[in-house]
């Protein structure tokens, strides 16, 4: 989910600071460039391809070029959910979700989600709906929802748009957090990774995840947030921590999320 959205559902789930990397090839010669077209089941050529996810990439991430790898490099900092290990989504209780009118711009794009760019839609759909579990009307009597690169349901289309809207107000807070990334000294004092951190653990496989409130606090330095709005938060995800906590048991719980709690108790002055 965007930033933002983490910021109005503090108090509902434990969210966490995702930095995801995107890699693109910078010309369209290459093998690689090949498979990337392909694996995307784009309907559109390779080049234009590029283009467009390039495009589209820039709405949410931002950009760097890598001519020693050919590629070009796009971080996307986000917020999720945690499920606490379930697997599953933790607003959900009885296959209901608890949050339905307040859900955030990544479920109401489902099953077209925003991140998508139009020419993969369809194959993203197909690979969608082949999941098990997921329940859907695949039938000739359900509604058309996408015609190739268009998107018929008025409804997905228009949250599409507002997620690029929210993306577009959130690009302040995550461009001053790659600001920050550039320099060591400046990304340790803001509790956020370097860049190249997340690059080289991103090549290796590996996601980078944070507590939000490392976010937070940069959105409370901006002037994002006022610092009796960080607060609120902390308190609320203090709360939410602690719940978890006692309901494992403090043996039980993690040395991690011991001290996320302690983290975010020290915003507010808790104990």
């Amino acid at each position: 989910m965007e930033l933002s959205e983490a910021t109005g559902l503090a108090g509902t789930f434990v969210t966490s600071l995702l930095f995801r990397i995107h890699s693109l090839p910078l010309g369209d010669r290459s093998e690689w460039a090949g498979r990337w077209w392909r694996d995307r089941g784009s309907r559109i050529p390779l080049r234009p391809a590029l283009d467009e996810a390039e495009r589209h990439l820039r709405l949410f991430a931002s950009r760097r070029i890598d001519k020693s790898r050919d590629r070009q490099i796009f971080l996307d900092i986000s917020a999720i959910a945690d499920d606490e290990g379930q697997g599953r989504c933790p607003a959900l209780a009885d296959n209901l979700c608890t949050i339905y009118e307040a859900r955030p711009q990544t479920c109401r794009t489902v099953p077209l989600h925003y991140s998508r760019a139009p020419s993969t839609l369809e194959n993203y759909l197909d690979r969608f709906t082949a999941t098990p579990d997921y329940r859907c009307d695949t039938s000739l009597a359900a509604p058309a929802i996408l015609d190739g690169n268009k998107v018929l349901d008025p409804q997905i289309a228009d949250e599409r748009a507002k997620a690029v809207t929210l993306a577009k107000a959130d690009r302040r807070w995550k461009e001053r957090m790659v600001a920050l990334m550039a320099d060591p000294a400046e990304a340790a004092a803001a509790g956020l990774p370097t860049y190249d951190a997340v690059l080289s653990s991103s090549d290796n496989g590996f996601a980078t995840m944070l507590p939000m409130i490392v976010a937070w606090r940069v959105a409370a330095k901006e002037g994002l947030l006022s610092r009796e709005t960080l607060q609120d938060i902390c308190r609320k995800q203090a709360a939410l921590i602690r719940a978890r906590i006692a309901r494992s048991g403090r043996g039980g719980a993690s040395k991690e999320l011991l001290d996320t709690v302690a983290l975010y108790e020290r915003e507010f002055g808790g104990s």
